[in-house]
């Protein structure tokens, strides 16, 4: 009698169409704020007009865009634009933080039934619905450090009756990936007004290093999960 066969291991260039998506993502934004940055005369007068209300209008399309399906990471990379990688990393934080609670509310009242529909049938999607009323804040976390919209993301969760403690909690694992594209804004910012090759590399160097600790933190969590 021939013994069963084991399942075919996943090929590997399945992980590289996993990971060609958020690779051309990432490349297309950073060539966007390379451009901004080498036209700042074009803009920068205005935003300087605003004076100290300058972040308003910032976090405000937070608010309206992101609930609306923009990527998360072109506010991130327009606020290491704006307001360089330390201010601009608390302030897309902000954000992200204030927009993640409105898709909550939105997500268990409004537009449940519609996100309820738009699941229906996607495995990853199902699989987060599914999951997010019974899971802790490391999963949470684990959740937010996949590579589907942050807006989809957090309609499928609050619509899965997520409860708002460990929601809430889970928000810190989208926070080494939303510091490493503010850091690459303020380096097409620093490339742009020539402010010199140190703190170009520095800044590099540090949105690389947030980018490995978001890996990291993936893996940790998923072996912590076994």
């Amino acid at each position: 009698m021939s013994l069963p066969t084991p399942p075919a291991s996943p090929p590997a260039r399945a992980s590289w169409r996993d990971l060609a998506g958020p690779v051309l993502l990432m490349s297309g934004l950073a060539a966007g704020a390379h451009l901004l940055a080498r036209h700042r005369e074009a803009w920068q007068p205005w935003l300087a007009g605003l004076g100290p209300w300058t972040p308003v209008p910032y976090v405000v399309l937070w608010l309206v865009a992101v609930p609306a399906g923009l990527p998360a990471a072109a506010l991130a990379l327009t606020a290491g634009l704006l307001f360089g990688p330390v201010a601009g990393a608390g302030w897309a934080s902000l954000g992200l933080v204030a927009s993640g609670l409105v898709m909550h509310w939105l997500g268990r009242r409004w537009l449940g039934p519609r996100v309820e529909r738009l699941v229906a049938g996607r495995a990853p999607l199902e699989r987060l619905r599914g999951a997010a009323a019974g899971s802790g804040a490391r999963w949470h976390m684990l959740a937010r450090l996949s590579p589907l919209n942050y807006a989809l993301v957090s309609y499928t969760l609050a619509a899965g009756g997520a409860p708002m403690r460990p929601y809430l909690l889970g928000l810190a694992g989208a926070l080494p990936g939303l510091v490493a594209y503010v850091w690459m804004g303020a380096l097409a910012r620093s490339g742009g007004s020539g402010d010199g090759p140190v703190r170009a590399v520095g800044v590099g160097a540090g949105a690389c290093g947030l980018l490995g600790l978001a890996w990291w933190l993936a893996r940790t969590l998923r072996t912590g999960r076994r």
